[in-house]
């Protein structure tokens, strides 16, 4: 299994770091032997791409690019993205006020309000996504959760391959179920789902399909989305999420084994060979390097593997907490 570096973050407005500091970052992943890194014409307006872009310009046979499309968004200028991050520098400097104060950002705009997996669109997704990574190919193009299934739409892209500029294509699913129903689609290849401790849906809904199906499976919400950071971090800030029974039980695990929250989550989906690729976000050179080690570490034990299956069964139950 290999670990990959999902790149939603990447130049976003609300993160608080410079452009500056998010190449060097994605400089340091590749010095450390990171080796995917998966993207979206969406994300930060194109503002992600164009990070990648300028750090994996002499690097690029190093590395498996990945990006998907299929929203329609207008790309932001590189003068208009700082800014979005200027402005967002001062509003981390406010006060801050409650839910109807008028501090409370949204997470994408206009970037994602509107799908088109028209071929048409889809190509010009492939040449604007070449321009901004500074590539002549995608090693994998993703349509960007699409909502219904369209046995025909990649057939239509067979040119792009043909030409070298897309080597494979996948599925960037919303759900697992919308994984399993693009498996019936010759050309999916791979299939990006959620799955982890907290979300383990695809182990019972998606693997075991695959072995009539040989399809490439990369994971990404291995960490909950945040949640089991901000858990370890504040355990009150958790209690309200409708995971916290799950939450709970994996605290009493990692209490028992002295494994923090992240090595159980890591330590669960490396069991599961089905995963090819693991997606985490990285936020900072100590997170990168605390999720290279992680990766890198030893497997967990039989008996606490066991224990964190023992979890899952009690949250997929009814009622578990889930």
């Amino acid at each position: 299994m290999r670990l990959g570096l999902g790149c939603v973050g990447l130049g976003s407005a609300g993160g608080g770091r410079s452009v500056g500091t998010d190449v060097r970052l994605v400089e340091e992943a590749v010095d450390l032997g990171v080796a995917v890194f998966d993207t979206a014409a969406a994300y930060g307006s194109g503002a992600s791409e164009r990070i990648l872009g300028d750090a994996l310009r002499t690097r690029r046979d190093e590395v498996v690019l990945a990006t998907k499309g299929g929203y329609v968004f207008r790309e932001r200028t590189a003068a208009e993205q700082a800014a979005r991050r200027l402005a967002a520098g001062v509003v981390r400097r406010l006060p801050r006020r409650g839910a109807d104060g008028g501090h409370a950002g949204g997470s994408g705009g206009d970037a994602y309000r509107q799908r088109d997996f028209s071929p048409h669109h889809l190509r010009a997704c492939v040449e604007g996504s070449l321009r901004r990574l500074r590539t002549d190919r995608i090693d994998l193009f993703q349509l960007h959760g699409p909502q219904e299934v369209d046995t025909d739409v990649l057939d239509e892209l067979v040119d792009l391959r043909t030409s070298g500029k897309v080597l494979a294509f996948g599925i960037g699913a919303e759900s697992v179920a919308a994984a399993v129903e693009w498996l019936a689609v010759p050309a999916v290849t791979c299939v990006q789902v959620p799955f982890g401790v907290l979300d383990p849906e695809a182990a019972d809904e998606l693997f075991p399909l695959l072995a009539a199906r040989p399809t490439d499976v990369w994971a990404r919400g291995v960490l909950g989305g945040g949640l089991l950071a901000l858990a370890e971090r504040d355990p009150a800030a958790a209690a309200g999420d409708p995971k916290a029974p799950t939450i709970e039980a994996l605290r009493r695990v990692a209490d028992d084994t002295g494994l923090g929250l992240d090595q159980l989550a890591v330590g669960f989906v490396r069991r599961h060979a089905a995963v090819s690729t693991m997606l985490v976000g990285i936020s900072s050179r100590a997170h990168l390097q605390r999720n290279v080690d992680l990766l890198a570490a030893p497997p967990l034990e039989d008996d606490v593997v066991a224990r964190l299956q023992s979890v899952v069964d009690a949250s997929e139950a009814p009622g578990g907490g889930r």
